[in-house]
């Protein structure tokens, strides 16, 4: 019974063992695979100019199969083809360490317990890497140029001293200048920061735009080191995330030593990834990468490498929802159609509102031209007249009025035989506008686009008028010559001035036909035929035709030949149209320098802005910049004036 009791005890025990082992088994199972897996994940080139895609990524480890990468391409999962890493393929890597030297690290000696952890890490990086350490005291030292001697750094950061201050930029900006322009080399730059940079000249932008221009992958660890409670510098973290690398904060010596060692781990070497992804330049490929418990996901346009992590965001599409179609290329084109032909129907029917019927002026001046014969009708039914229509126009012009600007519209309005109104033309005006602003607002979804597109909706509906109304006084300016020749010609066949006005006005065309026509109208109405030719003058300013006017007027007082002293007004605007096309031709050239050298600095500054925009950026985000650009605008602005006055010739 004793003996029974005691193997129970003993197989019970047993079994508790077992069970115990298995649990701390399975515990230490998954810790095991985590600390295999890699920690960290960042892909910071995409090579998609052919198949297979190639995946250039900074990872915790680089001991990886295909087996252990998971891929989703385009929503749907997919297999790599291939994975190698930088030194297996024997890729040069080059690493500027820049190591804060601030005295105050000597504190419990951690500057030197630091920089011999730096040293032993040094010394067992691969055949295959460079090296260049840059110490960032009160001033920035180069402590170690590039070079494949691995021991002579290590010595070279055993021997380092203690500085005032932490010039961390300026020792980065210096560390850039010591990598080559070998396009084949992978860059990282790790950094160890545990104060604050104020004594730096070099601004962040300028460090950034270096690092990005040269693909530099910036890694590093910042450390609690000043008594405010701060980690490194603050800084550091943007610089990192812009260029695909990372920081890690540490509090504790420990702790440090960890992410110094993790840090120059991860930019020791590159993990290439290949997989048939998308390579069409028209299309984008959406990826998500997961090795052990990383997982990164990027977004990257087919049929081109890109090397800037910042190109690599994955974009989110929309989930698509009740207006999902319109998001689509094909929903697009339909809402632009369907929009472009509401505002054409709401700007016809206005206009059919506004300038239909005889309501309008040439409308109501045709009853006395002798060109019909309708009686004129008291009890006009046009919409224009209704209580609402005539309100707004009322309040459009008296907007107008109060500004001083009505007279100009109307002016405008005239000269490019518009038939509106001011107060109609501004209400039709405010109309394009909104419609614009709708349009934009459909199209891009953001308020600031959809003012853009109403700004520029509003800029082109005044050009427009004002181009037709320029077409119009420079064709009637044309057609002066030949108007006062046909009036001579009249003259001389025994026709009087209004006679041979009235024929003039049937044979020849638009514009000079309609204002002959309207002036004689105005002469059958009772106003003096001298002042009806006056106001075609002043309607379309033109001198030459108020000179051909003010001729008129005095041979009619004085007496003489009208046809004659008509030929010669006639002669003498030919001959000077003739100059003017003269001096014209000989300006051409400079008119064409002039745009050539206004349009080219900002078209440079765009492209440039374009291509590399941390390159251009500088000229915006730092004072210096801004003066130079307001100097550049000024000094342009006066180079213009000045080449326009010289071009710019009276005839």
């Amino acid at each position: 019974m004793n003996l029974g009791f005691r193997t129970l005890r003993v197989l019970s025990a047993a079994v508790l063992s077992a069970l115990m082992a298995l649990t701390l088994l399975a515990g230490l199972a998954p810790a095991g695979a985590q600390d295999d897996a890699p920690e960290f994940l960042v892909v910071h080139e995409v090579d998609a100019t052919e198949d297979p895609v190639e995946l250039t990524i900074l990872s915790g480890s680089y001991d990886v199969g295909v087996s252990d990468i998971t891929l989703i391409a385009e929503g749907n999962e997919s297999q790599a083809t291939a994975v190698s890493s930088a030194s297996a393929k024997g890729q040069p890597m080059e690493i500027v360490f820049v190591l804060d030297a601030n005295k105050d690290l000597s504190k419990g000696d951690l500057f030197n317990q630091n920089n011999e952890r730096l040293a032993s890490l040094i010394e067992e990086l691969p055949d295959n890497v460079s090296v260049a350490v840059v110490s960032a005291g009160e001033r920035d030292q180069i402590q170690s140029v590039l070079t494949a001697d691995k021991a002579a750094v290590a010595r070279a950061v055993r021997k380092m001293k203690g500085s005032n201050g932490s010039a961390l930029l300026n020792a980065m900006a210096r560390g850039a200048e010591q990598f080559t322009a070998d396009p084949t080399v992978h860059r990282s730059m790790i950094v160890f920061s545990a104060f604050t940079d104020e004594v730096s000249v070099a601004s962040t932008v300028q460090v950034r735009s270096e690092l990005v221009r040269q693909n530099v992958q910036v890694l590093g660890a910042r450390y609690r080191g000043a008594e405010n409670g701060t980690i490194g510098e603050r800084r550091l973290g943007g610089l990192a995330s812009v260029t695909g690398g990372a920081m890690f904060d540490a509090t504790t010596p420990a702790e440090l030593a960890t992410a110094v060692e993790f840090a120059t781990k991860i930019g020791s070497d590159r993990l290439l990834v290949s997989y048939d992804g998308e390579t069409d330049r028209t299309l984008r490929g959406d990826l998500t990468l997961t090795i052990g418990q990383a997982s990164v996901s990027i977004s990257y346009p087919g049929g081109r490498f890109t090397n800037q992590p910042l190109a690599l965001t994955p974009i989110i599409d929309p989930e698509p929802g009740a207006l999902g179609f319109v998001r689509t290329q094909m929903g697009l084109l339909a809402t632009a159609v369907f929009a472009g032909l509401g505002v054409l129907a709401a700007v016809w029917a206005l206009g059919n509102i506004f300038a239909s019927g005889e309501s309008t002026l040439e409308g109501m001046l045709r009853r006395y031209s002798g060109e019909e014969d309708q009686p004129l009708d008291e009890e006009e039914t046009a919409i224009v007249q209704t209580a609402l229509v005539k309100r707004a126009v009322e309040l459009s012009e008296s907007f107008a009025e109060d500004r001083g600007f009505l007279v100009r519209i109307e002016e405008i309005l005239e000269q490019g035989r518009i038939p509106l109104r001011a107060g109609e033309a501004m209400g039709l005006f405010a109309l394009g506008t909104m419609a614009g602003f709708i349009v934009g607002f459909v199209f891009t979804g953001g308020i600031v686009s959809a003012l853009v597109v109403a700004v520029i909706v509003a800029f082109g509906l005044s050009a427009g008028v004002q181009f037709r109304a320029r077409r119009r006084v420079r064709q009637f300016e044309q057609q002066l010559p030949d108007m006062l020749q046909l009036l001579a010609g009249t003259l001389r066949a025994g026709y009087s001035l209004p006679q041979g006005l009235e024929a003039v006005s049937h044979e020849i065309a638009e514009p000079m036909g309609y204002e002959l026509t309207r002036a004689m109208t105005e002469a059958r109405l009772g106003r003096d035929i001298e002042d009806a030719l006056g106001g075609v003058a002043d309607r379309l300013a033109s001198p030459d035709f108020a000179w051909a006017v003010m001729a008129i007027s005095i041979q009619r007082e004085v007496g003489g030949n009208l046809n004659e002293l008509l030929m010669t007004v006639s002669d003498t605007m030919v001959a000077r149209e003739r100059l003017a096309g003269e001096v014209r031709a000989l300006t051409a050239e400079g008119k064409l320098s002039a745009a050539i050298l206004g349009g080219l600095p900002p078209g440079l500054g765009l492209v440039m802005w374009i291509m590399n925009p941390a390159y251009i950026e500088t000229l915006f985000t730092s004072t210096l910049g801004n003066v130079l650009v307001g100097l550049g605008i000024l000094s342009g602005g006066i180079g213009l004036a000045w080449m326009r006055k010289v071009i710019t010739i009276n005839v």
